[in-house]
């Protein structure tokens, strides 16, 4: 059973970057479309907003099976370990936790300054001092 959690795992896992694969290629051939003048619009869909709800859709899927994929490999590993399901399940979801709450801090306080930077470029109407992507 452990076996079928971690290969079950790594095998979300490659279908996950799969999908995000091909959203990122396809994102940017509508990029390339876009700056060429041409309608941004990619993997067969009629316009732009098609595609990129499109995209968003499977950037989306392809980030559900990742984690997924992950949290299969992750409980095999733990329930294979020779220390113990006591002792590795606590420390697994206690180094989940903590990047869990790394993550939020994280993006709160560049998300501030990425917002803080986007309304300065607003007031000055300077769109050189708007953040990189």
């Amino acid at each position: 059973m452990v076996e079928v959690l971690i290969v079950g795992g790594v095998a979300l896992d490659l279908v996950g970057a799969g999908v995000l694969s091909h959203a990122h290629n396809a994102e940017s051939i509508v990029e390339l479309r876009e700056e060429i003048g041409q309608e941004g619009s990619a993997v067969g869909e009629r316009d732009a907003v098609s595609t990129h709800a499109q995209l968003l859709a499977e950037k989306r899927i392809g980030f559900l099976l990742l984690t997924v994929g992950l949290v299969l490999y992750l409980t095999g590993l733990v329930l294979k370990s020779p220390e113990g399901v006591q002792t590795m399940a606590p420390i697994a979801a206690g180094v989940v936790v903590t990047g869990l709450i790394v993550t939020l801090v994280f993006t709160r306080v560049v998300g501030t300054r990425v917002r803080n930077q986007a309304r300065e470029a607003r007031d000055n109407q300077d769109p050189s001092a708007l953040p990189e992507q």
